[in-house]
């Protein structure tokens, strides 16, 4: 019988780990994560894990997997595609009617990658690809879920009909990014965790909120930061304190500022600064932090002395989770708008 399943995950709570332990050398899986840094770091542990990257292993970027394999071997003859245009359709008329081929279509014959999944509606072929997964996979595991958005997350709960296991993990609070967007659809779908829960029970997935919900990562003070601060819960499989220290006198802020073993976190503009700096959104996924200093930009800086941080915007507070949540050791906290204040030779 076919499994279908979502696993909520906690930052750090070895969600890659545990979709390579899934794995045999006889069933035939199909992996399907967003990025393509994403699908290089899954194809490198399964490497570990056997040694070599098994024919019946399959990874995919989620735009490879939804024109590759679920719309070129259905439409190619009819329309000759030459890819995915990344930009973003145009917007419509609402008297522009579905179907219109243009909708889909730039002049180059490139699908609009916001309107790829739209369109394998529009040609009725949900239960031909249904078909196909049937024909080639036994369990699809779609990694970093909370990013599907627009047309493909009602793509990806049409073709869950398929008799094969799904599994999908991901981590609701790192929603930072989405696939794609299409106007107001699906717009408000992770403004609300309990309504984002609804969507898939209602497509009779099975929801699993407890298996990954301790972090390896972070110890039991960032833990306990994020939970207080954020309003996010999250644990610590961690039996260790750590420090998370705001830092506000000129020599200490310069000398973490030259330490390039501290990665320094910003909001936003992390290219313009003079040491080695990501912004917030873009550290999502990566794992090799020990210490970290995040520099809070005017509006959570003022927040943060309020003791209101669970007060941010969601989408910033869901990029501050992920920067706090890449420390392994300690975290320090700085006003971005001291920075002009400070020498760093």
């Amino acid at each position: 019988m076919d499994h279908k399943r979502l696993m909520l995950a906690v930052a750090g709570s070895g969600k890659t780990t545990y979709l390579i332990s899934e794995l045999n050398e006889k069933e035939r899986f199909f992996i399907i994560t967003y990025t393509i840094n994403n699908a290089a770091l899954i194809r490198n542990r399964i490497i570990k894990k056997f040694g070599y990257l098994p024919n019946n292993i399959k990874v995919f970027t989620y735009f490879d997997f939804l024109y590759n394999f679920c719309t070129k071997p259905f439409v190619f003859g009819k329309y000759r595609p030459k890819g995915i245009d990344l930009d973003n359709s145009p917007e419509f008329t609402r008297n522009f009617a579905n179907t219109n081929i243009n909708r889909y279509f730039s002049k180059g014959r490139y699908f609009y990658h916001n309107r790829l999944s739209k369109f394998l509606e529009f040609e009725k072929l949900h239960e031909a690809i249904c078909s196909r997964l049937e024909k080639f996979c036994d369990h699809l595991f779609f990694d970093e879920c909370q990013d599907l958005g627009g047309h493909d997350f009602n793509f990806i709960m049409a073709i869950i009909k398929a008799k094969i296991n799904f599994l999908f993990v991901g981590d609701f609070y790192q929603n930072t990014y989405v696939t794609s967007f299409d106007g107001p659809l699906n717009s408000g779908l992770y403004d609300d965790y309990p309504k984002f829960l609804k969507r898939f029970k209602d497509s009779g997935i099975t929801v699993d909120t407890t298996t990954l919900g301790n972090s390896y990562r972070c110890s039991a003070t960032i833990c306990d930061f994020i939970t207080k601060n954020l309003g996010i819960n999250i644990s610590s499989h961690k039996n260790i304190q750590t420090l998370i220290m705001h830092v506000e006198e000129k020599d200490e802020i310069a000398r973490i500022l030259r330490d390039d073993e501290i990665i320094k976190l910003a909001y936003d503009g992390s290219h313009l600064l003079p040491f080695r700096a990501k912004n917030w959104g873009e550290c999502k996924g990566e794992d090799d932090y020990q210490d970290t200093c995040i520099l809070l930009n005017k509006t959570t800086y003022n927040l943060f002395r309020k003791q209101k941080l669970i007060d941010t915007a969601p989408r910033t507070k869901k990029k501050l989770y992920v920067a706090f949540s890449r420390t392994r050791g300690n975290c320090y906290l700085i006003d971005q708008g001291q920075l002009a204040n400070i020498q760093l030779k």
